[in-house]
């Protein structure tokens, strides 16, 4: 079991490690070692602003075959050897961060394309390529990818199954759960793993589920077949305004409740309205942007009767204007950049989800469980389903130095976690545990975290996959 920082690779295993995977690129220079052990979250933006990263790998290594990542997993546990897997680095909760030093698994030149299935509407893909030039590949099928997170232009594949990730359009088409047809998977010990579940299977549990947010722990994924669906014959943007946050969840829980499925739910609460969509705040009030996408028949029913439920709960209808501007801004992130990027700066986004009936109550209590902490506050709902919705709560501050920044930081991460496991809410929904939720997972899993250590164990017996995370 890996428990110390490994720093450097004896000169005998890495000698050894050459041999056995001729073709994978070995990278040990200092600043390359520096820059791939670093990712997106703040905690890692602030180290590296202030020249102490949070941890240096000893190695990175760039396979470019499954024959190959197999040979490292091997080499890996045959010497101990810590094994961080990595995408193209836009985590934001220190999940790729190799806090145990040892080899950095760089996958990014798993980016081939195959051919898209247009009848079966599958892909089978690397999982080092880039969402956006995915789909941009593919678009010449009539077909999407459906998963457009804001970090789409930076993600990789693989990186959002590992992560379980959320796309904005997902109220439509899913999470990456629900796009992820089948995998390829490298386990520590080297064994190669296929799913084989579509278009369904009843022969035990879903094994591709066993890696889908397992964050590097139990393997390293290396080819997925992607689900893909239509791109939309017609996009219907609308919006509206109301005086209340009930009033906002009420008229999207009764639209569902219908059977419509928006592509785009998005409710902010007047601070962000304010902030974000500023020429659509000259009054005070929750804003609904809604978008539906596909048949335009079928659109323009679902707009009807979603309209029709916002008039019921005294919303006041805006018309698409809103919408476009925000599908023209949606993947704009500067509130966080601009602030991290400053000394004495913070931002960040945390993300729960709760049910219909305790999210106006969750709202109002995380908010009072920030402002001790930090200067801003403001929230939006968004990705819904049948039973509740994503919170997501935004919270900004200024200080006298990173160093206080930071101490902020930790703290309303504890206030906001703590109150939400208090609230009954689910502490996360879409950027992961990583490092900044990993000290609250034994209460928000329970006897859960005993199933995954013992799941771990099974498949990692060496402990060498992505030690020191998520609560393991």
């Amino acid at each position: 079991m890996t428990t110390g920082a490994i720093a450097t690779v004896p000169q005998e295993a890495l000698d050894e490690l050459r041999a056995t995977v001729d073709g994978a690129i070995l990278v040990s220079a200092p600043a390359e070692l520096r820059a791939m052990s670093a990712d997106a979250s703040v905690r890692s933006k602030k180290a590296e602003a202030n020249d102490t990263p949070l941890a240096t790998a000893a190695l990175v290594v760039r396979p470019t075959t499954t024959d190959q990542v197999s040979r490292v997993m091997r080499w890996a546990t045959s010497h101990g050897i810590p094994v961080t897997p990595r995408g193209l680095g836009s985590g934001t909760v220190g999940a790729g961060i190799p806090v145990r030093g040892g080899v950095v698994l760089d996958m990014a030149r798993f980016d081939s394309v195959g051919e898209v299935d247009v009848t079966n509407r599958t892909v089978t893909v690397g999982a080092g390529v880039r969402l956006s030039e995915l789909d941009e590949a593919i678009k010449d099928s009539g077909l999407t990818i459906g998963h457009y997170p804001q970090s789409y232009y930076l993600a990789s594949v693989g990186g959002c199954i590992t992560m379980r990730g959320s796309g904005t359009f997902s109220s439509l088409y899913g999470n990456i759960e629900d796009r992820t047809g089948d995998l390829e998977v490298v386990l520590p010990g080297g064994e190669v793993v296929q799913t084989r579940s579509l278009p369904r299977a009843s022969l035990g549990p879903d094994l591709k589920q066993l890696f889908i947010g397992s964050e590097g722990m139990f393997g390293v994924i290396t080819h997925v077949t992607l689900k893909l669906v239509p791109r939309p014959e017609a996009r219907l943007f609308n919006s509206a305004r109301f005086g209340t946050f009930e009033q906002a969840l009420e008229a999207v829980r009764r639209s569902l409740v219908d059977g419509v499925r928006p592509a785009v739910v998005r409710i902010y609460d007047p601070v962000e309205a304010s902030a974000k969509h500023t020429k659509f705040a000259g009054t005070p009030g929750w804003l609904l942007i809604l978008a539906f996408d596909g048949a335009p028949d079928l659109v323009a029913a679902q707009e009807k009767i979603t309209l029709g439920h916002v008039g019921e709960q005294g919303g006041d209808v805006l018309g698409p204007e809103p919408g476009v501007n925000w599908e023209q801004r949606r993947f704009d992130y500067s509130w966080s950049t601009d602030a991290v990027g400053r000394t004495g700066g913070v931002a960040e986004a945390i993300e729960v989800t709760a049910t219909w009936s305790e999210l106006p109550a969750l709202y109002e209590r995380l908010k009072e469980a920030a402002a001790p902490h930090m200067s801003e506050f403001m929230a939006h709902v968004s990705h819904v389903y049948d039973q509740g919705a994503a919170l997501y709560a935004i919270v900004r501050g200024e200080f006298g130095s990173d160093e206080e920044a930071l101490t902020a930081y930790d703290a309303v991460w504890k206030s906001v976690i703590e109150e939400s496991l208090r609230s009954g809410a689910i502490i996360g929904h879409h950027h992961g545990v990583g490092l900044e939720r990993a000290p609250w997972m034994p209460e928000a899993l329970g006897s859960g975290l005993d199933l995954m250590r013992t799941l771990q164990k099974s498949l990692d017996p060496a402990g060498i996959m992505n030690p020191g995370k998520a609560g393991l």
